[in-house]
């Protein structure tokens, strides 16, 4: 699997269309990927976001691709009070995955004042498709390859797409904080299935990640 970042300045973004999410929405944080609906053009996420000083949930309606379908929860950090939300994309620069098969907008892809940083994972062929396409938006970006191939990577431990992205959202939501500061039911709702099945992978990370441990131990 091939991992390509692609990074705007923030100057590049206020400077777009998105501007109009710059002044309301002030960091916006990609947990995970929902449902895509090819008919209408929509993709739904959940995300991590913090509102604009003086910004409410109604100002976010005047965003034209943008809409909240649900806030799941939200607290306090020192950055400000974040809010856990199920969000409809209708931006084509969001939706252009619906038409490339191998390669997503990942998880950890973050919008924000101080600019952006889009993670694109999947096969090279799709992912230099997605740098095209952002490309042809906006070329005034930087362009990083993390990792560059199949062979050459075994930072997933054998786990499936869908047990990585459980941890991910888990640890994104502060399931391995102590105290915890989510329940098991919350990363199940993020994540769009049921507790057993988030319980499931949570498991099967929770065991690599001691045999990894005892592993490097030596035992």
């Amino acid at each position: 699997m091939r991992e390509i970042r692609l990074r705007y300045g923030a100057d590049v973004l206020l400077g777009t269309e998105f501007v109009q999410q710059l002044n309301r929405i002030e960091e916006f944080e990609l947990l995970n990927t929902l449902g895509r609906s090819d008919a209408n053009d929509a993709v739904t996420v959940m995300v991590r976001l913090r509102l604009a000083p003086n910004t409410s949930f109604e100002d976010i309606d005047d965003i034209a691709w943008l809409t909240i379908d649900e806030v799941v929860r939200s607290e306090s950090t020192q950055s400000g009070e974040a809010h856990y939300a199920i969000v409809r994309f209708t931006h084509p620069l969001v939706t252009i995955p619906l038409e490339v098969g191998d390669a997503i907008i990942s998880p950890g892809t973050r919008i924000g004042r101080r600019g952006a940083e889009i993670i694109l994972r999947g096969s090279s062929d799709g992912c230099q498709a997605l740098v095209a396409a952002f490309r042809l938006w906006n070329d005034r970006c930087t362009v990083a390859v993390v990792r560059s191939g199949d062979a050459d990577h075994d930072a997933d431990a054998g786990l499936t797409p869908q047990q990585v992205e459980a941890a991910r959202l888990a640890w994104s939501m502060g399931y391995f904080d102590v105290p915890r500061s989510c329940a098991l039911s919350d990363i199940a709702k993020a994540a769009g299935v049921s507790n057993a099945t988030i319980s499931g992978h949570l498991r099967e990370v929770d065991r690599v990640a001691h045999r990894r441990l005892l592993d490097w131990i030596g035992e």
